[in-house]
């Protein structure tokens, strides 16, 4: 890379009515350390934008931002760099006019600035090359982190479509083994509200919809294919009192246990399969 940093900030802390306006673009590349809450509005987008966050515009991108509250602190720097080494850093998955949330690791990438920043404004020997070498390590370390992030993201992601695949599987084969929304939850590692929204959103049906189905097409089996009382189906099929077994089976059948039992077309439905 041959990324050349033209003007840099470490730390500054601007005043509280501080704005930067910059209507047609900034005119070079402009990286920013947000280090405070601040408002970006970038191609006439708003973003609320946490701190430890960075945001990358593009030379004539609208740009504006200002603190969210109180005084606005950030590290920043404007930059030039060729086409190749555009590309280089889009192929790297960096993001340009977008708010990325990184965490802690905001820290180290300010400590690279403050270097940065050093060798910028030093007289000292081979501090050109020094800033160089600093420079190209940033935005190869911005670049790790951010895939790291997006890496660890789709692992977590995939563990929890796993676990709710498994619940899912469950529900029809040994409905009894979650009695309550809360447990499946904890086991999928999910609040209650993200588990049912992750849940209809991979299955496209609600989670108790699903639930009960199972428990449902359990007793349903239990009903035709065994000589169990209805108390010991209830209970197999992970309801907590006969009644309510009974009560949620005419409701969603039309027969109560006993009469769908009786049935001769249910019963050969499930006894000849």
């Amino acid at each position: 890379m041959a990324i050349q940093i033209g003007s840099i900030g470490y730390n500054h802390v601007h005043e509280k009515d501080f704005r930067y306006n910059a209507l047609y673009g900034p005119g070079a590349f402009l990286f920013i350390l947000v280090k405070s809450p601040a408002t970006f509005v970038l191609n006439r987008k708003r973003y609320q934008v946490r701190k430890n966050s960075y945001v990358m515009i593009q030379r004539s991108t609208p740009a504006q931002y200002w603190a969210a509250k109180d005084n606005y602190v950030d590290d920043w720097f404007y930059f030039e760099m060729s086409e190749e080494d555009e590309r280089l850093l889009k192929n790297l998955r960096l993001e340009f006019d977008t708010p990325v949330y990184i965490g802690s690791a905001l820290d180290t990438l300010s400590s690279l600035i403050h270097q940065i920043s050093y060798e910028h404004f030093s007289a000292d020997l081979y501090h050109e090359q020094i800033k160089q070498h600093y420079t190209d390590s940033f935005f190869l370390l911005l670049a790790r982190i951010v895939q790291s992030k997006s890496h660890s993201s789709a692992q977590v992601l995939a563990t929890k479509n796993d676990k709710i695949t498994y619940l899912r599987t469950r529900f029809y084969e040994e409905p009894e083994l979650f009695s309550s929304v809360d447990e499946m939850a904890d086991f999928a590692g999910l609040s209650r509200s993200g588990l049912q929204h992750l849940y209809k959103k991979t299955f496209g049906v609600t989670l108790i919809e699903d639930a009960i189905s199972g428990r449902l097409e359990k007793a349903k089996s239990l009903l035709a294919r065994s000589s169990l009382t209805i108390a010991e189906i209830a209970a197999k099929c992970g309801y907590k009192t006969e009644f309510h077994f009974m009560r949620q089976f005419k409701q969603k059948t039309g027969l109560t246990p006993s009469e769908f039992r009786k049935g001769d077309s249910w019963m050969q439905r499930y006894t000849s399969t």
